[in-house]
């Protein structure tokens, strides 16, 4: 492992305030590819993947790890069908690490009908279970029955838990099922749909509740859930993106320590949001007091994609435009810059290991969206996966 030590620095937020300058943990690399090695068997898998047009063009988006400390990463199948898996996990190949599909083979079979199609999103809970949000979309086409939520037992090996969403919670046309965080203390999970394939966006979240396995879609279409108007950000000073301003609804999301507050953000914007938790759980909760009750918890320095939090109410959030990684205080409500480095382009995804370290995916995004990806050669390698020893000492599994 590679380890680099960072000062933070302080910066301005964009409502004007002081950002707090605190001394910034090491940064440990721990993985690193320009190109993703998928360790595949199957010599028919293998071969549609080498002869494709996109070999070696996959692009990595989620890590998550078990209480062994195992890796997993996700590779939503952006690109095409080709694509050998859309969740792996990580096996040691020679000095390096391999994408080994995960549950199996077979699972990751685009033409399994009951199988993985494009894995963004997933958690992994304190029992060890795999909570698998497939948003559908194999290179923007989706079929019935492709957005689901899977909840696969990593201790027994199989799947326990299914819910397909219906049209009127994931539209097969619309919806991009982003991310989503888990209370297994009360079997509900909460998912960001980013609803970029329409335009206007048809961005909204869905509670799921596992002790019935039902689902509901809140505040859809909404200004809490939306692109905020005009917003457009650089990375860089790299438009992004280079054939128009991205736009994309509710994406970040995360539960407090003690799971009473819901904290979402959409990626084209930089407010911070939040629900009592108390108000999800009960269907019955009507529309208007949900839109009533959202609370802008504050205005960022920057855009963030991935989050989460531990257990003393702090919250933590990729910072796109600041190579980096914020903090949300949450006795104080301070921010401050926890971890910085130029070469965290794009910090995507967040994780906890059972160590109560955390750790951040980069993934050069933008660029693989422009298609001006680099994976022979690139000046740094395009997908790292950083750790981040000591954060969340309290931190438990959800």
């Amino acid at each position: 492992m590679r380890k680099i030590a960072m000062q933070a620095i302080a910066l301005a937020l964009l409502t004007g305030g002081a950002m707090a300058e605190e001394k910034a943990p090491d940064l440990e690399i721990v993985a690193e590819w320009n190109s993703l090695p998928y360790k595949v068997e199957d010599a028919n898998i293998r071969r549609a993947w080498e002869e494709s047009d996109i070999h070696g063009k996959a692009l990595i988006q989620g890590v998550k790890l078990d209480s062994a400390g195992n890796m997993y990463v996700s590779t939503a199948r952006w690109g095409g069908a080709a694509i050998p898996a859309t969740l792996s996990k990580l096996v040691r190949e020679g000095d390096g690490w391999a994408l080994q599909p995960f549950p199996s083979e077979a699972m990751n079979a685009v033409e399994n009908a009951a199988g993985l199609k494009a894995v963004l999103g997933f958690e992994i809970d304190r029992n060890d279970v795999m909570w698998i949000l497939d948003q559908g979309h194999v290179a923007g086409k989706m079929s019935e029955g492709d957005a689901k939520l899977v909840l696969w037992d990593l201790k027994a090996g199989k799947e326990i838990g299914r819910y397909v969403f219906p049209a009127d919670q994931a539209d097969p046309k619309c919806s991009f099922l982003n991310d989503l965080a888990v209370d297994n203390d009360t079997g509900f999970a909460y998912i960001t749909d980013s609803g970029i394939f329409c335009n206007p966006l048809h961005g909204g979240l869905i509670v799921y509740d596992s002790n019935t396995n039902s689902a509901r879609r809140i505040l859809d279409q909404s200004k809490f859930t939306n692109n905020e108007p005009n917003f457009f950000f650089n990375i860089d000073d790299r438009t992004v993106l280079k054939n128009g301003g991205m736009q994309t609804g509710a994406d970040g999301i995360a539960l407090s320590g003690d799971k009473d507050t819901l904290y979402w953000t959409n990626l084209t914007g930089n407010t911070l949001y939040s629900l009592d938790t108390d108000l999800l759980r009960d269907f019955s909760t009507s529309e208007t007091v949900l839109e009533n009750a959202v609370k802008t918890v504050t205005s960022l320095p920057s855009n963030t994609d991935g989050m989460t939090a531990d257990r003393d109410g702090n919250v933590y959030m990729t910072a796109l435009t600041l190579d980096g990684l914020m903090k949300l205080d949450g006795k104080t409500g301070q921010l401050s810059r926890l971890v910085h480095h130029p070469e965290m382009n794009w910090p995507d995804t967040l994780a906890w290991g059972p160590d109560g370290a955390l750790y951040a995916v980069s993934n050069h995004l933008h660029v693989w969206v422009d298609g001006d990806m680099n994976f022979d050669d690139p000046a740094i390698p395009n997908f790292r996966i950083w750790k981040i020893p000591h954060v969340g000492e309290s931190y438990t599994k959800p």
